[in-house]
C-alpha cells in the first residue's frame, strides 16, 4: 500500500481521491505549473474535493496540493504525527526514508528535476537539527522546498520539554527565524495564523528562483479545525527587460568579439543560449551544473570551466582575443571558476542574473554591466534588438577528441572507462538522468560525460554535501518515473543511503560506486598539495551484500569487460540497483584545479611526515 492506495507499480497513482469524510464543498484551486522554458509559474486550475470542517493539517495538506506539490519526503515522529497523517491521505507521494538529511536531499532534486515545490517532515528535537545541511543545500542549490517540523507546545517552553523546539528557550530557535538559509520560517501558534502563512508560500514559490521555508507545527495546532485553507495564486508577470539596458548589451556584442558562459539559471533557456551562439558565431562554455545547456557535440561548444573542466577552455581563452565574456545564470563561485583570470578577458563581463548578489562577487575587479533579468526573457530580448548581420566572423569549430578506450582483460576498473561506459550505456542508451556525488565523481562526471540538452546531469558544486547524490537520486528518480542514476564513491555511500527506502516504495534509483576502499579526493588533494595521505583509506565494503541486505540488487564489477552488462542490468532493473565498481586509485581524477586552489589558500610548505596510525 502506498499513502492508502495498493501500489501497483513503482510509480503507479490512483486516478480516485482518497475519502475525507462527508464532501460538502468543491472548488477550484490554484496550482502552479512550470512556464515552458523558464523556472517560473503560472496559474492554472484543479478541482478537488475539500471538506466544510478541517483541521490545520489538512488545510495546509490541500494548500500544498493546490501549489503544485507532488512529492513529500521524512522521517516521522509522534511530534509531527497528525500532518503526516494528513499527507498520507492526499495526492501528494509521502516517502518515509531513513534518516531526515536524506529526506532533504530527495526533496531538493525532486524540485530541481521538476520545477515544483518538495516538502520535507521531521520531527521535534534531533530531527530538525538533522535538516540543517539540507536546508543550506536548498538555498544553495535554488530549491523549493518546504520543510515542516514537529513544535512544542507554547505553556511547555523553557520547562525542560522532551526535545524542546521553537520559542525563544529552545537551542533551535534559530531555525525557526527569517534570513540565512530561509526566506520565510516560523512557528504556528494559532489556526489564524496559517492565511498569512500560505500568501508568503503561494508569492515564493511562484519566484523564478528557489524558495525555502520552514514551518513549525506545535501537535495541539495540528489537530484544531479550521475553515479549509484558499490560497489564491495569480500568474507571475512576464520579467520585463529594461529595453535601454537591453539596447546596450545589443550594441556591445555586435561588434565585439564575445563568449558565452552559461550557468545552472540558464537550464531553462538552453534553446535561445543555442540560437545566440550560432546567430552570432559565439562560443559557448558551461559551469558543472550548467552541462547541456549547449549540446556538447556543437561545433561552437568549448566545454566546461571549474571542477572537472577542460583546459581547451582557458586554451582557447589565452590564445583568442577575445573582447566580451556574456555570463548567464552564474554566481562564477569557486567550483565553476576557481576565479581563473584566463577566463575573464580586459573587456569585462555582461553578467545576467535574477539574484543582484551574484554581479561582482566572483570578479570583484572586473569591470561588469549587470543586467538583473530572467535569463530566457533577457535573451530573447537580446535577438530581437541583435542586427540581423553580425561584424563579426563565426569561428572555426576545434575539433572534439574521440574518446576510445579499450578494456584490458585484467585489473581494476580506470575511472576514465568507467565515464566512457556509462556515456554508452546509460547518456546515449537511455533517458534517465545522472547525478554525480561530492568528491572525484564531481570531476569525473563534469570532465568525461557528454549531454545532447540540459536537464539530465546534476552536480552540486555550490555546496557539495557528501550523499546529496547519494539520498537524492531518489527525488530524481521519482520526478523522472522511472530510473535515475548516481555515480557516487565509496566514502559518500557509507556516509548516506535510502537503498530500504528505495525497495520499501519500489523506486528505480541505480548507485554506481566507485569502489576503492578510501576517500579518493582527499588522498589525491593531499598529495598534490605535498601532504603525506592518512587515515584516508578504511575496509573494503561489499555493497552488493548491503544492498541485497536492504531489500535491492546489486552487482560487483572486478574488470572492465563486465561493465557494460552490469550497467544494462542496472537499467533493466524493476527496484533499487547498486553497481559495485572496483576501480583503480591510479588513475588521478581530473581535479588539479582544485588541489591547485587549495594551494593557493595558504599552504606554502608541506607538514612533516604523519607519524600516526595509518
Amino acid at each position: 500500500m502506498l499513502n492508502g492506495r495498493p501500489n501497483r507499480g513503482p510509480y503507479a497513482r490512483s486516478s480516485v481521491l482518497p475519502a475525507r469524510g462527508p464532501e460538502t464543498d468543491v472548488r477550484d484551486l490554484v496550482r502552479p505549473a512550470r512556464l515552458p522554458g523558464s523556472g517560473a509559474m503560472r496559474a492554472v486550475t484543479s478541482s478537488w474535493p475539500v471538506q466544510a470542517q478541517q483541521t490545520v493539517s489538512e488545510a495546509l495538506v490541500d494548500a500544498l496540493v493546490a501549489l503544485g506539490v507532488e512529492h513529500a519526503f521524512g522521517v516521522f515522529g509522534g511530534g509531527i504525527a497528525p500532518f503526516c497523517e494528513a499527507l498520507s491521505r492526499s495526492p501528494i507521494r509521502l516517502i518515509h526514508c531513513r534518516h531526515e538529511a536524506s529526506a532533504g536531499f530527495a526533496a531538493i532534486e525532486s524540485s530541481l528535476a521538476t520545477g515544483r515545490p518538495a516538502v520535507v517532515v521531521a520531527t521535534s528535537g534531533p530531527g530538525v537539527t538533522n535538516l540543517y545541511t539540507t536546508m543550506v543545500a536548498a538555498r544553495a542549490e535554488g530549491a523549493k522546498v518546504l520543510f515542516v517540523s514537529g513544535s512544542t507546545l507554547a505553556s511547555q517552553r523553557g520547562r525542560g520539554a522532551f526535545q524542546e523546539t521553537g520559542g525563544p528557550y529552545s537551542a533551535l530557535s534559530p531555525l525557526f527565524v527569517p534570513g540565512n538559509p530561509f526566506h520565510h520560517a516560523g512557528v504556528l501558534e494559532d489556526p489564524a495564523e496559517l492565511e498569512p502563512v500560505l500568501s508568503r508560500l503561494t508569492s515564493g514559490f511562484a519566484r523564478p528562483q528557489g524558495f525555502i521555508a520552514h514551518l513549525g507545527l506545535p501537535l495541539a495546532l495540528q489537530t484544531r479545525h479550521r475553515a479549509p485553507a484558499r490560497p489564491s495564486v495569480t500568474a507571475a508577470p512576464a520579467p520585463v527587460c529594461d529595453s535601454l539596458l537591453v539596447a546596450e548589451c545589443a550594441e556591445l556584442l555586435a561588434h565585439e568579439k564575445f563568449v558565452i558562459w552559461a550557468g545552472f539559471g540558464a537550464r531553462h533557456a538552453a534553446g535561445l543560449v543555442q540560437e545566440l551562439a550560432e546567430r552570432t558565431g559565439a562560443r559557448v562554455m558551461c559551469t558543472p551544473r550548467a552541462k547541456g545547456v549547449m549540446p556538447e557535440q556543437h561545433p561552437l561548444y568549448l566545454g566546461v570551466t571549474g571542477l572537472g573542466g577542460h583546459a581547451k577552455v582557458n586554451e582557447y581563452m589565452r590564445r583568442v582575443s577575445v573582447d566580451r565574456v556574456l555570463v548567464l545564470g552564474s554566481r562564477l563561485g569557486e567550483m565553476s571558476s576557481f576565479w581563473s583570470p584566463d577566463l575573464v578577458p580586459p573587456g569585462g563581463l555582461v553578467h545576467v542574473d535574477l539574484d543582484m548578489d551574484a554581479f561582482g562577487t566572483a570578479y570583484p575587479d572586473v569591470p561588469t554591466l549587470a543586467v538583473q533579468a530572467e535569463i530566457g526573457a533577457f535573451v530573447r530580448d537580446l535577438l530581437r534588438a541583435l542586427p540581423v548581420e553580425s561584424d563579426l566572423t563565426p569561428p572555426l569549430s576545434l575539433p572534439v577528441p574521440a574518446t576510445d578506450l579499450v578494456a584490458r582483460a585484467d585489473g581494476a576498473v580506470r575511472p576514465s572507462f568507467l565515464m566512457q561506459a556509462v556515456q554508452r550505456e546509460i547518456v546515449q542508451g537511455s533517458s534517465a538522468p545522472v547525478m554525480t556525488e561530492a568528491g572525484n565523481s564531481f570531476a569525473l562526471g563534469s570532465h568525461h560525460l557528454r549531454f545532447p540538452g540540459p536537464g539530465r546531469y546534476r552536480v552540486s558544486t555550490s555546496f557539495g554535501s557528501m550523499g546529496q547524490a547519494a539520498a537524492g537520486v531518489l527525488g530524481a528518480a521519482m520526478a523522472n518515473g522511472n530510473k535515475a542514476v548516481a555515480i557516487v564513491g565509496d566514502g559518500a555511500m557509507l556516509m548516506l543511503n535510502e537503498i530500504n527506502t528505495a525497495a520499501n516504495y519500489g523506486i528505480g534509483a541505480v548507485w554506481i560506486v566507485l569502489n576503492d576502499a578510501r576517500y579518493g579526493m582527499i588522498e589525491q588533494g593531499m598529495q598534490s598539495v605535498g601532504w603525506k595521505p592518512f587515515e584516508t583509506d578504511f575496509p573494503r565494503a561489499d555493497f552488493v551484500a548491503i544492498a541485497r541486505a536492504m531489500g535491492g540488487d546489486g552487482i560487483r564489477v572486478e574488470t572492465e569487460q563486465e561493465l557494460a552488462a552490469a550497467l544494462q542490468a542496472g537499467l533493466a532493473s524493476l527496484g533499487p540497483f547498486v553497481i559495485d565498481v572496483i576501480i583503480d586509485p591510479a588513475e588521478v581524477a581530473p581535479a588539479g584545479q582544485r588541489n591547485a586552489s587549495l594551494a593557493r589558500q595558504g599552504l606554502t610548505t608541506a607538514p612533516p611526515a604523519f607519524t600516526g596510525a595509518q
